[in-house]
Parts: C-alpha cells; sequence; structure tokens
C-alpha cells in the first residue's frame, strides 16, 4: 500500500497547530491540577502521602515534542505574522488601485470617444484645433498602455490628469464648434438686416427679388438651428459665400436707390448700432458722430437722417427729457 504525504496548505497547518496547542495546553492544565489535588492529600496524612509518591513516582508531566530551537517560535511567529500584516496591506493596495483602474479605464475610453466624435465636427472649421485634440488623445493612449503594462500609482495619476485634459480638450471643441455657428448667425442677423433696410428704399420692381432673398435667409437660419441641435460637419464658406452674394445684392440695390452720401450716413448708423442693443444718445452728439464717421456734414447728414427715417431705413426715435 503506497501512503501519499500532502503538504498542508499553510492556514490549514497554522489551524491545525492552533487548535491542536490549545487541547494540549487545556490538557496539561487538568493533568496538573490532579497532581496537585493528589499533593494536598498527601500533606494532611503521612500515610497517604507515602502512598500517592509510590504510585505516582513513575507519573510525570511530558515535555512537549517541540522542534529544536523551540523558544525562538514565538519570536519566529511574530515575524510571520508583521509579514502577514504586511502582505495584508500590499494587497489592500493593489484592490485599491484596481478598484481605480476598473473605475478610470471606461472614463477615459469614454472621453477618447466624444472627443474623437467632437473632432469630425471641426475638421472643416478648424484643422489645426483637430490636430491638437487629436495629440492629446495620443498621449493618453500612451498613458493607458504604460498603465496596463507597468501598473504604477504614479502612472494611475497620470492617467487622471488626462482625462482631465480629454474633458477640457472636448469643451473647447464643442465651444468652437458654436461660436463659429454664433458668428455665422451674427451676421446672418446683419445681412437680414441689411436686406429689410435694402427694402425700405427700394423701387417697387425691385422688392420682389430683395423678399426672395430673405426666404433664402430664412432657410440658412433653419439649418443653423438644426447644426445646433444636431451637430454635424459643415463647411462655413457655404453659408459665408451665399451672406456675401445677398449683401452684395442688398448694398447694389441701395446704391440704386440712394446717393453716395446717404449710403455713407446709413453705413456710419450701422456701425454705430453694431452692438445689437439700442443705445440712448444725446440728439446733437449722434449727429455729430454720424457725421464724423461718414464724413458727410451735419447739416446734410441730419437731412439725410430724417430722410431715412421717413423711409423707414433707420429706425431713430426721440425722447424729449424735462
Amino acid at each position: 500500500m503506497e501512503v501519499v504525504l500532502k503538504k498542508k496548505p499553510k492556514k490549514e497547518l497554522l489551524d491545525f497547530l492552533a487548535q491542536s496547542s490549545q487541547r494540549v495546553s487545556e490538557e496539561i492544565e487538568l493533568v496538573e491540577k490532579l497532581y496537585e489535588d493528589l499533593l494536598r492529600k498527601g500533606q494532611s496524612n503521612p500515610f497517604l502521602k507515602n502512598l500517592i509518591d509510590r504510585l505516582i513516582g513513575e507519573l510525570r508531566i511530558p515535555e512537549p515534542p517541540l522542534p529544536p530551537e523551540a523558544d525562538k517560535l514565538p519570536r519566529s511567529l511574530e515575524e510571520y505574522e508583521k509579514n502577514l500584516r504586511s502582505l495584508e496591506e500590499n494587497l489592500r493596495e493593489i484592490l485599491k488601485f484596481l478598484d481605480k483602474v476598473e473605475k478610470i479605464l471606461p472614463e477615459v475610453e469614454s472621453g477618447i470617444e466624444k472627443v474623437e466624435k467632437t473632432a469630425e465636427l471641426l475638421k472643416p472649421i478648424n484643422p489645426s484645433l483637430v490636430n491638437t485634440a487629436y495629440r492629446q488623445v495620443s498621449k493618453v493612449r500612451r498613458i493607458q498602455e504604460l498603465v496596463l503594462n507597468d501598473p504604477k500609482p504614479a502612472l494611475l495619476i497620470d492617467l487622471e490628469k488626462g482625462l482631465e485634459d480629454i474633458e477640457r480638450t472636448n469643451r473647447v471643441l464643442l465651444a468652437e464648434y458654436e461660436k463659429t455657428l454664433d458668428f455665422i448667425q451674427r451676421d446672418l442677423n446683419i445681412t437680414r438686416e441689411l436686406v429689410e433696410k435694402a427694402l425700405s428704399v427700394t423701387m417697387l420692381q425691385d422688392r420682389s427679388i430683395l423678399t426672395r432673398e430673405l426666404g433664402i435667409l430664412d432657410e440658412l437660419a433653419r439649418k443653423i438651428n438644426e447644426l445646433k441641435m444636431h451637430p454635424q460637419p459643415f463647411e462655413t464658406r457655404e453659408f459665408y459665400s451665399e451672406l456675401d452674394r445677398i449683401k452684395r445684392l442688398a448694398q447694389d440695390m441701395m446704391q440704386k436707390s440712394l446717393t453716395p452720401e446717404e449710403i455713407k450716413v446709413f453705413e456710419a448708423i450701422s456701425w454705430l448700432r453694431s452692438g445689437g442693443e439700442s443705445k440712448v444718445l444725446d440728439f446733437a452728439e449722434f449727429v455729430e458722430m454720424v457725421s464724423r464717421k461718414s464724413g458727410v456734414p451735419w447739416n446734410q447728414t441730419l437731412e439725410i437722417l430724417y430722410k431715412l427715417s421717413k423711409a423707414r431705413a433707420v429706425k431713430l426715435v426721440t425722447r424729449i427729457l424735462s
């Protein structure tokens, strides 16, 4: 018959030693108590003492079967416990590290995906900014690979910072996209205002042309709103070329209907209100500002202002203060 001895696992071995030591300790305590009971009986009765000595003369509590240098065992176990605690701490740190990695890796992937998607929107608009974004993505990808191949806490910190940079890059890209649409919207509003002003001074037979252009502006405005609600790549020149064409047409119409001085005054007023907000100015100061900007004498400027206001080419409101 072949007997196979298997090495006990560390914990099982220590559990066995602990339980066995406990049982042995309890048994030694019980035996020592019995010895003490016997010796007490002998102290009060000399006859019994002599009998007890004969009965237990050969009975002695054996020494525990300890290995050589057993006196060093407590110190060895203490060191062993210390090493186990150190190992426990290391394992806890590794688990904590893995929890962070498990959390941040999907966030990094999601962040990179967002940047790449937003960058596609910006390719026709700002290629330079897109290249910067792609470089940032490549940098984070490299850190991500380092974390997976050589996991170190310092690299995890770099990856967390890289995630922040990726999120910031995506915000910059989105802001650039929205800013581009806002600029086009602003130019469209200026163009619409110019067409409406041209309508107010243009001869009747030309108004249908400008009315048709207003319809085109409405369609462009619809496209801008659609791009804001559902972002997608677009060419800015398609908008600006159409807006420039409509502006030139409106200006040509106005030049046919207005004198050069009237056009200068009109453009000066448009420049003054280019901020998009209504302004309250002293009347004399306003006339002088328009005169200086247009290069038209103030008395002629005043006459032109009346004509433009009468034709509703500009809206001037007078308020008399006490």
